[in-house]
């Protein structure tokens, strides 16, 4: 209960429980209206998605800045794969947030000039950009710690470990043990990588490069969103620098 308090009181865990929650009613929507059901039920579904998802533009909003000024800070990062692959993922979200702020501008009226698919689309090609570097730098982390083993077991460091291991792999309940061991060591890396993979297809879909349903995208947007919340809720969940 603690954490979920202290959850709600960030607008970053509001946004992520927003989240969830737009993704689950898209998810169900569509499931309900394949299987013909209470079409007024759906009506109601879609319009808790687009009141959900204008809530999270108007929480968001004016946080472009917030982004743009945290990719200067992060090109002085002394690693040259991390710098350049979080540089880019900055920028493109920091643009991908001024698009979405000007999607919620039209939304409220004000601005009835906007071109709300015009900016929809510029949103979704920047999103994207940012989740292919997120996942360039998961890479890059998988690689790093594979190369890392590598030399610890070269120099004899866990020759004794991986013996061990080795002699253990004959049970496969024992190699399961031991590959979730290894998973729960690199936690943040694990969730890191399944909300970037899951994230991926959303903007995909909406640019039309993969045609998947909104019930399937929900449900990828449900499990990225859950992955997010981890990361809040758990400091070893978060990849770090973000």
């Amino acid at each position: 209960m603690d954490k979920w308090t202290t959850l709600n009181n960030q607008t970053a865990g509001k946004d992520k429980i927003a989240r969830f929650i737009q993704y689950l009613s898209r998810a169900i929507w569509d499931g309900l209206e394949q299987r013909h059901f209470d079409p007024a039920l759906v009506s109601q579904l879609k319009t808790l998605e687009y009141i959900l998802s204008s809530f999270r533009k108007l929480l968001r909003f004016g946080k472009c800045i917030e982004v743009f000024y945290s990719s200067l800070r992060s090109i002085h990062y002394p690693d040259l794969t991390i710098r350049v692959s979080l540089t880019l993922s900055k920028l493109s979200q920091s643009l991908f947030l001024f698009a979405d702020h000007m999607q919620w501008l039209s939304r409220t009226g004000l601005f009835r000039s906007i071109d709300t698919k015009k900016w929809n689309l510029v949103a979704n090609k920047y999103w994207l950009m940012a989740i292919i570097m997120n996942l360039v730098r998961d890479l890059y982390e998988i690689f790093r710690l594979i190369d890392l083993k590598r030399a610890a077991r070269a120099s004899g460091v866990t020759q004794r470990c991986h013996s061990i291991e080795m002699s253990s792999c004959r049970s496969l309940g024992k190699l399961a043990l031991i590959s979730y061991s290894q998973l729960h060591l690199h936690k943040n890396i694990v969730v890191d990588t399944v909300k970037n993979m899951c994230d991926v297809f959303i903007p995909l879909t909406a640019l039309g490069y993969t045609k998947l349903s909104p019930r399937t995208v929900g449900v990828l947007g449900a499990i990225s969103s859950v992955a997010g919340l981890l990361a809040l809720i758990q400091p070893d969940a978060k990849l770090v620098p973000t």
